[in-house]
């Protein structure tokens, strides 16, 4: 007799799961592609949403701007987070890892805006870094480092580092050190070691790292209008202008559907990529 307790039966677990992913993202993603789609004037149907996006300058400039300050952002953050995590590992005293860790987490405990508005008192032209230069050289520079896409990429690299590397240490924590013996005893130096062992080991969790940063980058908007300016806009940016300004939903929606195609196109041929990467290895 089949078991119709809770416990013997899979579907009491899955049923809610699905319903709260239908109605928390396939219906709203779902109503935001229809709307997309809808005449700002008539409410028809019609693609005309699409092709004025493509043919206008501001808005296929603002697209491969954000591209860019995202790529950029994973990628800086991904080579900090690495080496990060392998000195975490590898290198520092076991017994104080956790102190370690807890230092890393330690930005975490502040909402992202603060340290948005923290970085702003260390960019600003009377801040912090212009101070540090102008004690050393006895001269006050014209830096010019806030409201600057370098900021933005700052800004957000601080986030990126302590997500990909928590992420990354959950993997990397777990690797054989007897597979690091092996590759030693064979001759291997550190570099080919971490080429051939830690690294494959660890794409996993910087996979997951890596896109977690990119979506965050690719929707936020308050670091690259604090740091950024807004001088040079992002896609968020504009979206939320037409919001405010004209309330023009059709033409928001569109935005909103190019940033969810953004992100897929983006992130899922990486974890095939990583998936091929742990099949092979």
């Amino acid at each position: 007799m089949a078991d119709r307790s809770p416990a013997g039966n899979l579907w009491y677990g899955i049923v809610p799961a699905v319903s709260l992913v239908a109605a928390f993202f396939v219906v709203p993603i779902g109503y935001t592609v229809l709307l997309s789609v809808q005449s700002p004037e008539t409410g028809a149907w019609t693609f005309d949403n699409y092709r004025n996006f493509f043919s206008n300058a501001v808005f296929t400039s603002a697209l491969l701007r954000t591209l860019w300050l995202s790529l950029t952002v994973v990628l800086l953050s991904s080579i900090i987070a690495f080496a990060l995590t392998y000195f975490l590992v590898f290198i520092a005293d076991p017994k104080r890892r956790v102190l370690w860790l807890l230092l890393l987490v330690a930005p975490f405990w502040t909402s992202f805006a603060i340290r948005a508005f923290s970085w702003q008192l260390v960019l600003a032209d009377a801040g912090l870094i212009t101070w540090t230069v102008e004690y050393l050289t006895g001269y006050l520079p014209q830096l010019k480092l806030l409201y600057t896409m370098g900021a933005s990429v700052l800004g957000f690299t601080l986030f990126g580092t302590i997500l990909i590397s928590l992420l990354i240490f959950s993997v990397m924590i777990t690797i054989d050190p007897r597979l690091i013996e092996a590759s030693t005893d064979l001759g291997a130096s550190r570099t080919r070691t971490f080429v051939e062992v830690i690294l494959p080991l660890s794409l996993p969790g910087w996979c997951i790292g890596a896109v977690l940063t990119f979506i965050v980058c690719v929707g936020d908007y308050a670091v690259p209008t604090l740091l950024g300016g807004g001088f040079r806009p992002v896609l968020a940016q504009l979206m939320l202008s037409i919001l405010k300004g004209t309330y023009d939903l059709p033409t928001a929606a569109t935005f909103a559907v190019i940033l969810v195609v953004l992100v897929a196109l983006a992130t899922v041929p990486l974890l095939a990529a990583v998936r091929h990467v742990r099949f092979q290895s």
